[in-house]
């Protein structure tokens, strides 16, 4: 079932995704897992049953009982989604009723005659007409240049501006920062690059659908200015230069131009030779021996032309708005970690034992696979932690020096819990001289997509620029959309490398690959705690 979105949708997620972080920051992952799972069971499971519903309908259920559950906590609490709904409301009438004003004042003000000396024709086109379709081209020359540059549409607004606004007023203070802040800083940048990558176009045709609006207000004022100036006064218009232009070569100007509507107008709606002869202003003879008829012929010239060539193609272009939004909002991508990790919360049984204390994942899964030793009966723990993983199944990448003491089943169990996946098959790193060919030869070597990856590391070991640059190519490799997990252990103990890791180790390994802006790259502990 396709859910139907909206911008305001995306806003409040990518709201309660930040709120989710900040508490799992706090007091760790767990507390986001018995949140959601509860509120699976007690709000959404009872929709789910007997009908079909895929992750996207999931995501937007778990979204609206978020809504739901915030405005009980406080009625006043003022989502993102709220605002962007108030604004996309009310903000283009406003916008509208504001550029319907300035079009009617500017052109009513440019209409002005006070009958000695008529309304310049030349420059009345060249401000209203001309600059606007100059604007028009401009943007057409940019966006096709950023097409041949591989270059979508979004790159016009997005929020990598702000990325680059940040980038460049941080500078002068760059290295006054001590390297943790600086760091900081970097992570943050990555962030939001990556965060306008995730949603495509989308961020691009809200902007672009109120520029289209203030240009259609623009010139409907501007028309109805003309409409009431012809109809309430007497206007004379004529033409003048300097050059010597001949009224042949105006003639055939206006005619081409005029080509968009005489057809099926009739030429009356253009000046012929004779009238443009006629409204021929020369400075030292002066404007009483011109015929009215020939003065007032240009006005509906001017009308057309500024309805043809300016206000049709804003009406285009607000069409191609409309319709590109849509189908950007069709095309926003739901495999990204933050998805799949809620998905994982959602549907994955908790582990817990048959007592109401509640114990550590990493303490049940070790009780699973060592009963005896534990003293704790493999059939007291509840949840199905053997049946088919809620994401799939994924490539495991292990270190050679963790790979002999990385037990299969113990991965795999672990694995499920953290992440949703199942470990699928292990591949040894040789990562002592930053030999990572064979990785990349048997990545590149299968004929399906690449599958997800999992990538094992000691987080007490601070991540070196070696693992960037593995993390880099391995995403060359595979799809844009293909998950990547760090998963981060502590140091190894006397009976298991699998390990909590603590705060600050897992902090800096988050700020350094962040610096990727890489939006389905995952890291997290390995161990929930």
């Amino acid at each position: 079932m396709r859910q139907q979105w909206h911008i305001s949708d995306f806003l409040d997620l990518e709201y309660f995704f930040i709120q989710d972080r900040k508490l799992a920051e706090e007091k760790g992952e767990g507390i986001l897992r018995d949140r959601d799972r509860s509120l699976y069971l007690k709000e959404i499971e009872p929709d789910v049953a007997g009908v079909d519903h895929d992750r996207e309908w999931l995501i937007h259920r778990w979204l609206q009982v978020r809504r739901q559950r915030e405005s009980q906590i406080s009625s006043a609490a003022l989502l993102p989604g709220s605002v962007w709904s108030r604004m996309s409301c009310y903000g283009p009438l406003v916008v509208f009723l504001l550029m319907v004003i300035s079009g009617a004042g500017l052109v009513y003000s440019a209409l002005s005659y006070s009958g000695k000396e008529p309304v310049n024709v030349s420059l009345f086109f060249l401000l209203v007409v001309i600059f606007q379709i100059l604007l028009l081209l401009s943007f057409l020359l940019v966006w096709i240049l950023r097409r041949v540059r591989g270059r979508a549409s979004r790159s016009f607004y997005s929020l990598s501006l702000v990325n680059k606004g940040l980038a460049f007023f941080f500078k002068p203070w760059k290295y006054g920062l001590d390297s943790g802040q600086r760091a900081h800083f970097a992570a943050t940048l990555a962030a939001v690059r990556a965060r306008s990558k995730g949603y495509g176009s989308l961020l691009f045709w809200p902007p672009f659908l109120l520029l289209q609006i203030s240009g259609v207000a623009f010139n409907l004022g501007a028309l109805g200015a003309i409409l009431v100036k012809v109809a309430i006064t007497d206007l004379a218009f004529g033409w003048q230069s300097t050059i010597q232009i001949s009224s042949q070569f105006v003639a055939t100007f206006v005619q081409v131009v005029a080509l968009p509507w005489s057809w099926l107008l009739g030429p009356s709606t253009y000046p012929d030779l004779a009238q443009i002869e006629g409204s021929r202003m020369i400075l030292k003879e002066g404007m009483y021996h011109l015929a009215s008829s020939d003065l007032a012929s240009w006005w509906p010239f001017l009308f057309l032309a500024i309805f043809c060539y300016c206000l049709l193609p804003r009406i285009l272009l607000l069409g191609v708005g409309f319709v590109g939004c849509k189908r950007a909002l069709s095309r926003v991508s739901f495999q990204r970690t933050d998805y799949n990790q809620l998905l994982h919360r959602l549907q994955t049984p908790r582990l817990e034992t048959g007592s109401r204390n509640r114990e550590p994942a990493s303490s049940l899964v070790t009780a699973a696979l060592r009963p005896e030793k534990n003293g704790v009966a493999a059939e007291g723990l509840t949840g199905d932690i053997q049946g088919p993983a809620i994401n799939g199944n994924l490539l495991a990448l292990i270190p050679d020096e963790l790979f002999p003491d990385c037990d299969s089943q113990e991965l795999n169990l672990l694995c499920r819990q953290a992440f949703g996946y199942g470990v699928q098959e292990r591949l040894r790193i040789n990562d002592e001289e930053g030999d990572y060919e064979q990785i990349f030869a048997n990545l590149k070597s299968r004929p399906e997509h690449c599958p997800p990856l999992f990538i094992l590391q000691e987080a007490w070991q601070p991540p070196i620029q070696e693992m960037l640059i593995f993390v880099r190519e391995l995403r060359n490799i595979c799809d844009q959309e293909t998950p990547i997990i760090i998963a981060l252990v502590g140091k190894p103990g006397p009976e298991t490398i699998f390990t909590g890791v603590t705060e600050t180790d897992l902090l800096i390994w988050r700020e350094k690959i962040a610096t990727l802006g890489d939006l389905c790259l995952q890291v997290s502990p390995l161990v929930v705690k």
